[in-house]
């Protein structure tokens, strides 16, 4: 897909925005020769290492065997489309960065893309520095832990990170990326209500826009996984202000109670003062 910035808005001092993680290697998958080398060159600049491939099918391959860091996936691609590559790739290795960089820009584009498990989208035109300050900001995510290790639990459901899954007794209900994703996020903080905004800076890792239905198509998805699995764990939907994770409380323990018909115990007479 053509990139029509002019040329003096083209590239950046890269060594401005330095890579904080030095050595990354980040895969670019990408048909157009001039944004491909243009990507590579701001890249190797600010201390990335870089893999190029213009085929979807390629890249896909090179993304599976290969030692890679993060991944720039066009959509746009010869032998496989970067939709059915995300969605292949987010398979096998779930927890690889995947930021998606197109010229497809309609809402429905968005949501089919964060839909695959992408991490991040990106339009062209797009702004170089801030292309690199998202790639620097995921990546040091992902250097902080990624996704949540071994199992949450909350009301007798529970999130299993080696499973991808949910999980309530014999039932096992797989989750998609983003739906992982977001369900641990509530069961990091049951009870808790968070805006809109929060939920969708703590999961997709960008200022929430206004009008977006991405947050509220894959809340009605977990709502039906739960609902497979119906422990009374729910998301709750607060009017105006967002969501929290509701669960039942654990039942109370008995209070004792005095038998009626047990003698009241002696009341101690008052002491005279001297």
């Amino acid at each position: 897909m053509g990139f029509t910035k002019p040329a003096a808005q083209r590239t950046v001092d890269a060594m401005n925005t330095p890579a904080e993680i030095p050595d990354s290697l980040i895969l670019i998958i990408e048909d157009d020769a001039t944004i491909l080398d243009l990507l590579a060159y701001n890249l190797t600049r600010a201390g990335y290492r870089v893999r190029k491939e213009s085929n979807g099918r390629n890249g896909l391959e090179a993304a599976l065997t290969e030692q890679v860091d993060l991944v720039l996936m066009d959509l746009m691609l010869p032998g496989l489309d970067g939709l059915a590559a995300t969605r292949q790739l987010k398979r096998q290795k779930p927890d690889l960065p995947v930021v998606m960089v197109t010229a497809r820009d309609e809402r429905g584009d968005v949501l089919e893309g964060f839909d695959t498990g992408a991490d991040d989208y990106v339009t062209k035109p797009f702004d170089m520095e801030l292309l690199l300050a998202r790639i620097q900001a995921r990546l040091r995510r992902q250097v902080a832990g990624g996704r949540p290790r071994g199992r949450l639990e909350v009301g007798g459901l529970v999130l299993d990170h080696d499973a991808h899954a949910l999980v309530a007794g014999d039932a096992v209900v797989p989750l998609k990326p983003k739906e992982f994703d977001l369900l641990a996020f509530f069961f990091s903080n049951p009870g808790r209500l968070f805006e809109r905004e929060e939920i969708v800076e703590a999961v997709w890792h960008h200022r929430y826009m206004p009008g977006s239905r991405t947050l509220d198509v894959h809340i009605r998805r977990l709502r039906e996984k739960l609902e497979e699995v119906s422990r009374g764990v729910e998301i709750e939907t607060v009017r105006g202000v967002g969501y929290r994770l509701t669960a039942p409380e654990a039942p109370a323990e008995p209070q004792a109670t005095a038998d009626p018909r047990a003698p009241a115990e002696p009341q101690p007479k008052p002491r005279a003062e001297s």
